[in-house]
């Protein structure tokens, strides 16, 4: 079973990132497979060159990297947020990327 992530929180939300870390891992360990993670809103700030040292940044790229899926950024949301540079892990994309995972996913699920 294919699964999308919306991640909404902020960087500093300590709980919120852990417990989706969590729910991630979990869930891949369930047999669901990842189709991406969807960083918006606030967790946009996770996806910045400035936050390539945040330990969440740092999780959700060695998720990934482990398990092949992709971590893609709102852009637009990044932009208004004034973030120019990316981590190199994390894709710039639009919401067209999102639903094109929604349609392809048998859950999606949005954790803020």
């Amino acid at each position: 079973m294919n699964l999308t992530l919306i991640i909404k929180a902020g960087m500093h939300a300590d709980a919120r990132h852990r417990a989706a870390l969590r729910f991630a891992e979990q869930a891949i360990n369930d047999g669901y497979t990842l189709t991406g993670v969807f960083f918006y809103a606030d967790a946009v700030s996770l996806a910045s060159a400035a936050a390539a040292d945040n330990p969440y940044s740092q999780s959700w790229c060695e998720l990934a990297g482990q398990h092949h899926f992709d971590l893609v950024v709102c852009h637009t949301a990044a932009e208004r947020q004034g973030i120019e540079q990316f981590n190199p892990a994390f894709e710039p994309a639009g919401l067209t990327q999102l639903v094109s995972w929604m349609n392809t996913a048998d859950k999606v699920v949005t954790l803020s």
